[in-house]
């Protein structure tokens, strides 16, 4: 399980991550929306400006996720990472599978100078290279 393929792989924005705020903050208007409708109206006010901080803080989120390009050389045995802020590629002293959902995973990457990316991979953004891009997770993590 040590020679895992060669694979580069898009990862990002999660689409996965992005339908689960839009159906949370939707699920939190319709909570809000229903306190005050049910006779609770200061209840319910004083919950809109928790939910705008909410979907604010969800818009922020989802502003500032990375994407780039995830490289595992099975020639050098060592990951890469480029993205715009790292055109020309930067070595990973370590990749961390956080949580995987067989179709989702998020993952950590860790740099040399010891800052952490986070990021999701996907099956649907290359299907055809997902099941190597588990295996060289799975070998090398």
């Amino acid at each position: 399980m040590r020679n895992a393929p060669s694979v580069s792989y898009l990862v990002g924005r999660s689409a996965f991550l992005g339908g689960l705020t839009v159906g949370v903050g939707v699920l939190g208007m319709a909570a809000v929306l229903l306190v005050i409708t049910y006779g609770q109206l200061f209840a319910g006010l004083l919950l809109v400006p928790v939910w705008l901080v909410w979907a604010l803080a969800a818009w922020r989120m989802r502003s500032r996720q990375v994407h780039g390009r995830l490289t595992w050389s099975a020639k050098e045995s060592e990951w890469s990472w480029s993205s715009a802020a790292y055109l020309h590629g930067v070595g990973l002293s370590r990749v961390e599978r956080v949580y995987d959902l067989q179709a989702w995973i998020l993952l950590r990457l860790h740099n040399p100078d010891g800052a952490r990316i986070w990021v999701w991979a996907e099956r649907q953004r290359d299907p055809v290279h997902w099941d190597a891009l588990r295996r060289a997770l799975r070998a090398h993590a």
